[in-house]
């Protein structure tokens, strides 16, 4: 009777290590195959998507100083833009600034974020 208690034992600490290493094996390629930062963001040669962005939006009334990112898929299209213009609280200069980036670049204004920009000076 002992015995086919310890044998019962046995097996359930077999099963329950076999259990152990299974999880930690998955868990283990799980954290090798995940890359740790999941956006891919493609900048063109130079940068000078950004740079012809910010010129011709800060020639806009009322916007003055402007700083932009831009945001890309895997195929090079973009997916959102972030600004930051001294203009930027007010929300007319706000809203022509999204929808001006939002028809440039055929995207939702809700992928457009202005947010205002500390004066320099």
């Amino acid at each position: 009777m002992m015995f086919e208690k310890l044998a019962g034992k046995g097996a359930l600490m077999r099963l329950v290590t076999v259990l152990l290493i299974t999880s930690v094996a998955i868990l283990a390629l799980n954290i090798l195959t995940d890359s740790k930062d999941t956006r891919r963001q493609i900048i063109d040669r130079d940068g000078s998507s950004e740079e012809q962005l910010c010129s011709v939006l800060s020639g806009m009334k009322g916007v003055g100083a402007v700083d932009a990112i831009i945001e890309y898929d895997e195929n090079n299209k973009v997916t959102g833009v972030i600004l930051t213009a001294e203009g930027g609280a007010n929300p007319v200069v706000a809203n022509d600034l999204t929808k001006g980036v939002a028809t440039l670049y055929r995207i939702p204004v809700s992928s457009v974020i202005v947010f205002e920009k500390e004066q320099e000076g």
